[in-house]
């Protein structure tokens, strides 16, 4: 007979990798930037990782793809889940996630007001100029939301999301070649 037949039971401790965030935790650093250089195209992945990494946390019934493609609809519903979550939790976050909602919301139809006016008059700079200008706004205001979901996650600051990956490098490397080439087509327009 063994001498382990007696001995307590070994529980196997879950790693910080084995834990399922509810949330798409990411650090001010990597969102601002990947944002910026990907001319907001990031928003995409990061509505859809939220909505993905939420319905295997809650197990809830629903299409992350769809919520992400139609997040205008849906960025008061991820907030509202977020800030339910940190109650719940005992957790504390000073934010107001109806306005952050409905802030985001307001300048993702501006943003893509300017882009299609700027497709019907391809001539007007100052179209151009101006969701160029939105983009940073865009970006501070989502960001704001983000670190709501970051506090729901448990990762106020998104430490565990803070390096970059090879494929961030490769987006950030196109986004910068499209950057130059706008400024510089932008630049040859002025002169």
């Amino acid at each position: 007979m063994s001498d382990k037949t007696y001995a307590p039971p070994q529980a196997r401790l879950a790693t910080a990798s084995d834990v399922q965030r509810p949330f798409y935790v990411v650090s001010k650093t990597k969102f601002m930037t990947l944002f910026m250089l990907t001319f907001g195209l990031y928003l995409l992945y990061w509505a859809y990782k939220n909505w993905q990494q939420f319905k295997q946390a809650s197990g809830q019934p629903m299409w992350p793809i769809a919520r992400a493609i139609f997040m205008l609809f849906y960025t008061h519903a991820l907030y509202r889940e977020a800030n339910t979550l940190i109650k719940k939790n005992g957790r504390r976050h000073d934010w107001l996630p109806w306005d952050l909602a409905s802030q985001f919301v307001v300048i993702l139809l501006i943003s893509h007001g300017l882009d299609g006016m700027s497709n019907r008059h391809p001539d007007n700079l100052w179209l151009d100029i101006a969701s160029v200008a939105l983009l940073p706004i865009q970006a501070l205001v989502t960001f704001k939301g983000q670190r709501g979901l970051n506090a729901a996650a448990g990762d106020p600051q998104g430490e565990s999301n803070a390096r970059f990956t090879p494929i961030n490098y490769v987006f950030m490397a196109l986004g910068a070649t499209l950057w130059c080439t706008m400024l510089y087509s932008m630049a040859t327009t002025v002169n």
